[in-house]
């Protein structure tokens, strides 16, 4: 991360703790909208996040990332990530093909949040019910049978929103008030099951706006201003070799042009990284530096999922009458995971930091130049920005920098190396590594700095594959498999051609609409191959943190 920028991230982040506010210190809530409220087992759960300002019930800019827990029975079964920017978030879920039958609670909470001791967190608790049409498993003590279907719990309309459909078969939003107003949009099938509870945003606001004083605060937390704060401890060291680790760097990264490498201190032998969001699973790669042979140790990633109570999960009301619903949700479920395909989805904005800045780099294409065997014998030949020296009896690689006069000179110093952006601490492994397995080298000159370990220059050499082909890494490198963030994406499913086997519950899906006064919203909705009643909802916040909710109905009949 170039010069200062991760040392500032550091201070706010250390600042987040001291009041924010006049009246004490900042409080942050979360509300996980979602796309539908009953779903089945291997469904996807669209969901978009509000962060709120406890303190005025106004959209929170301050934490980058919520944490959510999707609680049954006693228990936590699902985990996810979604990255904020402004107080606002988007991502989805896949509920496991294995879940049972039952109710399930969906809590969301920041690092922030989550140093109020004795935290409530189900302010903005919602729950969705899940029904399993796989197995007869159900959630312990969480269904009961009846005769009859429930009554679907009723929501009061609030807000300036206006839906309407026109003759064509399109939808319009249009902002009827006086302020900004910041809300998901949902086309969903409504059949015979119900909602499980009437849970929705204007009692999440009404929740926060009653919120109990707190029974004080977590010091030793930290708040996530730019990004989610990775945690990690050393295992398999002694008592001695723990002490022998105090300081030493360690390094965080996974696999691609090196936006994702971040560095720490090992401090009473744990490392603390500040990251940007990370999107995605991917494996993530931990070692420390310079670690004595004699004492191999790993470093293994901390859980942020804090486990909170997520209150009492209502039963679950099951009754014959699902029946044919139930059949209608399983197959729409099994024919999306078997015919999926990225032009259902459009992805939005995500909040990823840069670490090397692009327009600094300069790279090779291998590929245009005469093809060597030997990796130093590339540098000399046509790669005038980069040599190799030996220091203190090993090789070392060094980049090629501009003075304030435009003078060039190398550095004195060792350039941090990467292969496919991972670091490579011990370079004469990259000095002995194949050119032919590498398509291009990136260099960036300069000095840089990751957390507070600069280094004089950054290289990375990108293999054709992207996998690091070939690499021996050393004993301490330990590879984990790491879900970030969920990626924003909207579910508009504008790629659905004749041929697909459209059986959708969810029609349509945009977590991330803004509207101003008197501004509209049309799009077009792909209509799925059945008929049946649907409805539109629109759910959020206005500017002002007032709730926002309104639903419109509409039938097909072909």
């Amino acid at each position: 991360m170039k010069t200062a920028r991760t040392i500032i991230s550091a201070l706010l982040s250390l600042l987040a703790v001291l009041p924010l506010h006049a009246d004490g210190r900042l409080r942050e809530r979360v509300y996980i909208s979602t796309d539908r409220d009953v779903y089945v087992s291997g469904d996807r759960v669209w969901m978009s996040a509000f962060c709120v300002d406890a303190s005025t019930g106004e959209l929170s800019s301050f934490s980058r990332t919520a944490y959510l827990e999707v609680h049954g029975a006693g228990s936590v079964a699902v985990t996810a990530r979604i990255a904020l920017d402004g107080g606002r978030g988007a991502g989805l879920l896949t509920l496991p093909t294995t879940l049972p039958t039952g109710n399930y609670r969906i809590i969301a909470y920041t690092a922030l949040q989550a140093s109020e001791k004795g935290l409530d967190a189900t302010a903005g608790g919602h729950t969705i019910s899940v029904f399993n049409t796989l197995s007869t498993v159900r959630a312990e003590g969480g269904v009961r049978v009846t005769d009859g279907i429930p009554a679907t719990p009723s929501h009061a309309a609030c807000g300036p929103l206006e839906l309407s459909r026109d003759a064509a078969g399109d939808f319009t939003v249009t902002n009827k008030g006086t302020q900004k107003a910041l809300f998901c949009l949902s086309v969903r099938h409504m059949d015979a099951i119900p909602a499980p509870t009437g849970d929705d945003i204007s009692v999440f606001t009404g929740r926060v706006a009653s919120l109990p004083a707190p029974a004080g605060f977590d010091e030793s937390v930290t708040a996530e201003y730019e990004g989610e704060v990775l945690r990690a401890r050393v295992t398999g060291a002694s008592s001695d070799g723990l002490k022998a680790l105090e300081g030493k760097y360690a390094f965080l990264s996974s696999p691609g042009d090196g936006s994702g490498v971040y560095s720490a201190t090992i401090k009473d032998g744990r490392a603390t990284f500040f990251t940007s969001n990370i999107y995605g699973a991917r494996d993530m790669f931990l070692e420390i530096e310079g670690v004595d042979r004699d004492n191999i140790c790993h470093l293994e990633l901390e859980s942020p999922f804090r486990n909170f109570d997520a209150g009492t999960v209502p039963s679950l009301d099951l009754c014959p009458e699902y029946s044919g619903a139930l059949e209608l949700r399983s197959l729409g479920m099994q024919l999306e995971q078997n015919f999926d395909a990225d032009t259902l989805y459009t992805p939005l904005p995500a909040n990823a930091g840069i670490v090397f800045d692009r327009a600094d780099c300069k790279n090779y294409i291998l590929d245009d130049y005469t093809r060597f065997p030997v990796m130093e014998e590339v540098f000399t030949e046509f790669i005038p920005e980069l040599r190799v020296r030996s220091v203190e009896g090993r090789k070392e690689v060094q980049v090629r920098a501009l003075d304030p006069l435009g003078n060039s000179y190398f550095t004195n110093g060792t350039a941090l190396v990467l292969l496919d952006g991972i670091p490579v601490l011990d370079q004469s492994k990259i000095l002995g590594y194949d050119p032919l397995l590498v398509e291009r080298i990136d260099i960036y000159p300069g000095a840089y700095f990751l957390g507070i370990r600069s280094f004089r220059g950054v290289v990375n050499f990108v293999t054709y594959k992207g996998n690091l082909e070939g690499m021996q890494f050393e004993d301490n490198v330990r590879i984990v498999a790491f879900d970030g963030c969920a990626m924003p994406q909207a579910y508009t499913c504008e790629g659905v051609g004749p041929d697909y086997p459209d059986w959708r519950q969810t029609l349509y899906w945009h977590p991330l609409l803004v509207l101003s006064p008197g501004e509209s919203f049309r799009f077009e909705c792909k209509y799925p191959m059945y008929d049946g009643s649907f409805e539109l909802m629109a759910e959020g916040l206005t500017e002002s943190g007032a709730p926002v909710r309104t639903t419109a109905s509409f039938n097909l009949s072909r």
